[in-house]
């Protein structure tokens, strides 16, 4: 089923929000057999949102909507869809009592420009949707053969209209359910995945397989109408390139490599330079990482790496605060220091200066010692200092990841 999506919004279009929304509902929609196959994002003007609607293409079943239904003077979206549908608008008088009782348990009161959000359409012309997160309803209309569904732009509440409303309701005209799961890389870059699944790609009948690269790896996106078709391709795609899938679904490395942790009952300390502790940052971002990760040394300067995880003044002087001879005695300094089983460290040149043509930009060493087992690997990333603190720790982490599974 093809569906069209408007979202509304000045502050969509000036950049200062980014329209995570549409990601969302474009994803949302699919495991329900529907697909955005037209979008449209236009201002708080009702010119405009008016224009959009005369211009959907005629073959989306559903129009969705999204943002313009507060009650400020610019969400005009509620009462630009009345008059192009030609709804009479009713005052919903027991919704606008229960928004006062619910403002009154709180010791505050409704303005009366909230009143716009107790506005319903006349019955036989458009349905409520419930809000259990806000008090911006939304509408369903339905005319001719198209259903219009206009939501809230805040995502939690519109998520939550999509999940229990609207979702549903496409589910009830499709019968339509696409299995999708996603097996998230990386390691490897998208060209490689292409070579070494291509095979894979050519042979699969009723699976559509695409990668969804990003900076710290690709996601491989599997669909099916079928689940037996979708489970074969999978363990097929695992078998080939297994090494280089960390998760499926939402998982993200650090929480793959915390559990891996757990079930091998090790702890990690790390000493950071260039990443200035965003590897420590990802690492606590997952909830029960006290179990595994014991802390980190934000060894940023010399001195630091000096006076608390013991790196010898004559190593830096001799080969430099960027090299692996400092990046192993990071490791095993900080190991000492905090007597982890497992000790990681990251130092490198971010950007954009600080180079030399013997060490570039984007220059990285990361070492993970465990006993008497040293690995420091040397990367050069880019010279965008934001993506190259990304990398690291990505990378970082993934050495754990593939030690732990001793590969």
């Amino acid at each position: 089923m093809k569906v069209g999506l408007i979202t509304i919004g000045n502050e969509l279009l000036s950049g200062f929000t980014i329209d995570t929304n549409s990601s969302w509902i474009g994803q949302a929609l699919i495991e329900f057999g529907a697909r955005i196959s037209w979008h449209l994002t236009v201002k708080d003007d009702s010119s405009q949102i008016n224009s959009g609607l005369d211009n959907t293409p005629k073959d989306c079943r559903i129009i969705l909507i999204t943002g313009g239904l507060g009650p400020t003077h610019d969400d005009i979206t509620q009462n630009t869809l009345f008059e192009y549908y030609g709804i009479k608008p009713v005052f919903d008088k027991e919704y606008w009592e229960l928004l006062n009782s619910r403002m009154k348990k709180r010791g505050r009161s409704l303005p009366e420009i909230n009143k716009n959000q107790a506005i319903a359409a006349e019955d036989g012309k458009g349905r409520i949707i419930p809000n259990s997160f806000g008090t911006a309803r939304g509408i369903h209309i339905f005319k001719n053969d198209i259903d219009i569904f206009a939501m809230p732009g805040v995502p939690k509440e519109m998520k939550n209209m999509m999940k229990d409303t609207v979702l549903p309701w496409i589910y009830n005209i499709t019968k339509n359910k696409i299995h999708v799961n996603t097996l998230r890389t990386t390691g490897i870059m998208e060209s490689s995945l292409a070579e070494k699944m291509r095979d894979i790609i050519e042979v699969s009948k009723n699976i559509e397989i695409s990668f969804l690269p990003q900076f710290t790896g690709v996601d491989i996106r599997i669909m099916s109408s079928k689940k037996a078709p979708l489970d074969e391709a999978q363990r097929i795609i695992n078998e080939r390139i297994g090494k280089y899938i960390y998760g499926t679904g939402s998982d993200i490395l650090e929480s793959v490599v915390g559990k891996m942790l757990i079930e091998q009952n090790l702890t990690l300390s790390t000493a950071e330079s260039c990443t200035g502790g965003l590897l420590g940052h990802r690492l606590t971002n997952t909830p029960g990482s006290s179990k595994y990760y014991l802390g980190g040394v934000n060894s940023y300067s010399n001195e630091m790496k000096i006076n608390v995880i013991n790196v010898k003044k004559k190593t830096l002087d001799m080969y430099g605060a960027v090299s692996k001879e400092v990046s192993i005695e990071m490791s095993k300094g900080v190991r000492k220091l905090l007597k982890s089983d497992i000790a990681l460290s990251i130092t490198g040149i971010a950007g954009p200066g600080g180079g030399t043509e013997d060490k570039p930009v984007g220059l990285v060493y990361i070492t993970l010692i465990h006993n008497d087992i040293i690995i420091n690997k040397e990367f050069t990333f880019f010279k965008d200092r934001l993506i190259n603190k990304q990398l690291s720790s990505q990378v970082a982490l993934n050495m754990i990841r593939i030690y732990l599974l001793n590969e």
